[in-house]
């Protein structure tokens, strides 16, 4: 294809592995491209989103069972953009290439095929050619207008200043991190002010043991009345030689007790008067004293004058035989310290500037995406349905953007008739499965554990959620959340928690500080009186520990198998998007919880929909038969509970309108945490000793420190494999927890007689109980302070 010779025009080039992970590696490449080329900022979201669209295709379909690499190239130049793709995987049939009937996707609810449309209507050019060499995608795209090609750069990426999240997130991460600094430089300067004053003293005392050895040469040459003696010509030539090996020395004297200088590094000063300083000051030691002078060429020198005294123990109380003077230059004593206040500045104040420049980059990538999405629903809620929404981030989000464009873009012809409205539930219609397919496809496989999930929807587009969470390999996320609004404003707001849970919860094993981070980023940007209850549970494959806390949420089920019983865990929290007068109110009320299963133990995550679900008659469902279908089939498979779930839920309601959405997540503990913990520590105790492995290698294959290993092999050397199998492992975790059965049979006894104290309470529970079923008194004092809204009373 012929391309334009345009002056100043630059070539670009990238290449990334066929994966969904460097998408955005590409879209960083081209809106760069695109600002150098003068492109608008609706312009570079464009090319951005066909891009985006064109590599996902590449990837889903090219090479779908296969990997392999995708090449860009582009040519850019004032206001135009050329695009190649080159990959080598399955070629696409162009030929087959049609304009759809967008009716007909509404109509029948189809999803998935609009992709070269879209590209398409975002590009001005567009052209595929497959051949045995492998497949290149072309694509042009034109800036509109002679002002927007030339457009300047710094026009079209100004910051607007106004109260978006993305602008108060880096606002705020820099005044932390300037703070930061700011403290670490004072902590700096002052260590490294001692460290100049220690420096000091230390040249001064330097000084000071010059003129030690000054004084003890001169004491048994004042002994001598004679001045013209042979020994003091032989002091005379040691001061000469002590001014001259001492560089910061300017002068040296000895003056004798009359006040006479008997020896000087100055000769002319022999046998002149040696006066003290009017203005002289005391020495911290021996009764010396010093005073600053200016010389001849206006250096300030320190004069030292220190007694000689005789040290033999018989004289030791008579008079000073003389003086000791020596003139010390500030100057060059001050020379040998080493001040580097000056060069900890400077790096401090580059680590900021990069600090700021990584914080905005970041706050631009993860917030950006959501800031967009929000500005559209809040002018969609506000009527305007002008606009369209641009998305330049995670595909979820760009999908949902993009079925929401064509919605609003209905809407608009739906107001000017009666008829239309029944093309509005159609497209509801297409909102609702793009809703679904945010919604996990699958329950993800996790060692040790067995998950089963329901959803059933009560409107078009609901507000339940529920997802799964990669945190790492051996750990797993799992959320339900309840968003208070529902149809299409409860489904965006869901969009939001969602990715904003995904992008904080990665790699994190604290839930609250994922909620809490989560929190601060959605709540300024949701709609007034709208909020979501979120519990979230991470399961620790590995140690076999689960956390969890809650967002004001429905308190979580334990069912333990071994004693038949049922807990209520109810951790303390705000809901989410609750605008609190203390910005930091909801991280410190956010309570987390940590628990160890045993073998064949349930726990059920649900929301109101399930407890709340209505008959004919308007009763609800209710925590009692929740209970008891879970005591009646917790010892079965999540899958098998969760239809036994489903079909009780049905024949309760019999066919009457379900009013809220039902959503349910089983988790059920496979493994016994002894058995599992024993595995880990025999197998790498096995890749050392039998396929010789070292202990660096076992451990790191293990994922444990050599620590671990050691303390291993000397647990199997003190207590043989027997022991080592069975010595359990002391958690925190196993806390001692009231039943749902005792919880009812305390309060009964406190409605009885609420005067009781807590022992007395626990004493008439615990009434002809065996040991380990009584209850401790602050067990029984605990308990009702427990409980909280959405607990059974």
């Amino acid at each position: 294809m012929k391309r334009d010779a345009l002056r100043g025009r630059e070539s670009f080039h990238l290449t990334i592995p066929a994966d969904e992970n460097n998408l955005s590696e590409v879209r960083d490449f081209i809106s760069d491209i695109c600002q150098r080329a003068g492109f608008s900022k609706r312009e570079i979201n464009n090319t951005k989103l066909a891009m985006d669209e064109a590599c996902t295709n590449i990837i889903k379909h090219a090479y779908r069972d296969i990997s392999g690499e995708i090449r860009i190239d582009v040519d850019a130049g004032p206001g135009k953009v050329e695009i190649n793709i080159f990959d080598r995987g399955t070629p696409f049939d162009w030929s087959k290439v049609k304009d759809p009937d967008l009716q007909q996707y509404v109509e029948i609810g189809k999803k998935g095929g609009l992709g070269i449309f879209l590209m398409n209507r975002l590009m001005d050019d567009l052209d595929y050619q497959a051949t045995g060499d492998g497949n290149r995608l072309y694509m042009l795209k034109t800036a509109h207008g002679v002002e927007a090609a030339h457009e300047p750069l710094w026009v079209s990426i100004r910051p607007r200043w106004t109260s978006t999240l993305r602008f108060k997130f880096a606002m705020r991460a820099t005044l932390g991190l300037f703070g930061l600094i700011v403290f670490l430089f004072t902590i700096q300067y002052v260590n490294q002010t001692r460290e100049i004053e220690d420096q000091e003293n230390q040249a001064w005392m330097n000084m000071r043991s010059v003129a030690r050895t000054l004084e003890t040469k001169a004491e048994n040459a004042l002994m001598i009345d004679d001045p013209f003696d042979p020994q003091y010509r032989e002091l005379t030539d040691f001061v000469l030689e002590r001014v001259m090996k001492t560089a910061a020395v300017r002068y040296a004297r000895i003056i004798n007790a009359d006040g006479i200088i008997v020896a000087s590094s100055t000769i002319e000063e022999f046998m002149q008067p040696g006066e003290i300083p009017a203005d002289a000051r005391d020495l911290p030691f021996e009764g010396g004293v010093w005073a600053e002078k200016t010389g001849l060429d206006g250096e300030v020198v320190r004069e030292l004058q220190i007694p000689v005294l005789i040290t033999s123990d018989e004289a030791a109380s008579t008079a000073p035989l003389g003086r000791v003077v020596l003139g010390v230059s500030e100057r060059l004593v001050k020379a040998q310290i080493y001040d580097p206040r000056l060069r900890t500045g400077l790096i401090l104040a580059g680590i900021f500037i990069v600090g700021v420049s990584l914080i905005y980059l970041l706050i631009s990538v993860f917030v950006k995406p959501i800031q967009a999405l929000t500005d559209g629903v809040r002018a969609i809620g506000a009527g305007s349905l002008n606009d369209e929404i641009r998305i330049d981030g995670p595909e979820e989000i760009g999908e949902i953007a993009r079925a929401f464009n064509e919605i609003t873009g209905r809407f608009r012809e739906a107001q000017k008739s009666v008829v239309e409205q029944e093309r509005m539930q159609k497209e509801m219609q297409v909102a609702q499965e793009i809703q679904h397919s945010l919604l996990p496809g699958r329950v993800p496989k996790i060692s040790g554990y067995d998950i089963s999930s329901l959803y059933r929807a009560a409107k078009e587009v609901g507000g339940d959620y529920y997802d799964f969470v990669n945190v790492d390999e051996d750990t797993l996320g799992v959320v339900v959340a309840d968003v208070s609004g529902k149809g299409v404003p409860g489904s965006l707001v869901m969009t939001m928690i969602r990715t904003a849970l995904r992008m904080e919860a990665r790699g994190s094993h604290s839930a609250a500080d994922v909620m809490s981070r989560m929190n601060d980023f959605v709540t300024e940007d949701m709609k007034k009186g709208m909020f979501v209850t979120i519990f979230y549970v991470i399961l620790d494959s590995k140690n076999r520990i689960i956390s969890y806390a809650s967002a004001g949420h429905n308190p979580m089920i334990l069912f333990r198998a071994e004693t038949d019983e049922t807990f209520f865990l109810n951790p303390r929290g705000f809901p989410v998007g609750i605008s609190l007068p203390d910005q930091t109110l909801f991280r410190r009320s956010i309570d987390v919880e940590k628990i160890k299963l045993k073998k064949d133990d349930m726990l059920v995550i649900y929301t109101d929909g399930v407890t709340e679900a209505m008959n004919t008659q308007r009763e609800q469902y209710g925590e009692d038969r929740l209970l008891a279908l879970l005591k009646q089939h917790g010892r079965m498979s999540p899958d098998e509970f969760i239809e036994a779930l489903n079909e009780d839920i049905a024949r309760f309601t019999g066919g009457y309108p379900q009013n809220d959405d039902i959503t349910v997540v089983a988790i059920k503990e496979k493994l016994a945490a002894d058995d599992v913990l024993f595995g880990i520590r025999k197998k790498l105790l096995d890749l050392v000793d039998v396929e010789g492995l070292t202990v660096a290698e076992a451990c790191t294959r293990m994922k444990v420190s050599p620590s671990t290993y050691y303390r291993y092999r000397k647990r199997l050397t003190e207590l043989g494999e027997r022991g080592l199998k069975n010595k359990t492992l002391r958690t925190d975790q196993e806390i001692r927890r009231v039943s749902i059965e005792q919880r009812k049979e305390l309060l009964q006894i406190i409605r009885e007689d609420a005067r009781l104290g807590a022992k007395r309470i626990a004493s008439r529970f615990n009434e002809g109980r065996r040991e380990e079923d009584m209850l401790t008194a602050s067990l029984a004092y605990d308990e009702p302070k427990r409980i909280r809204p959405n607990t059974y009373e």
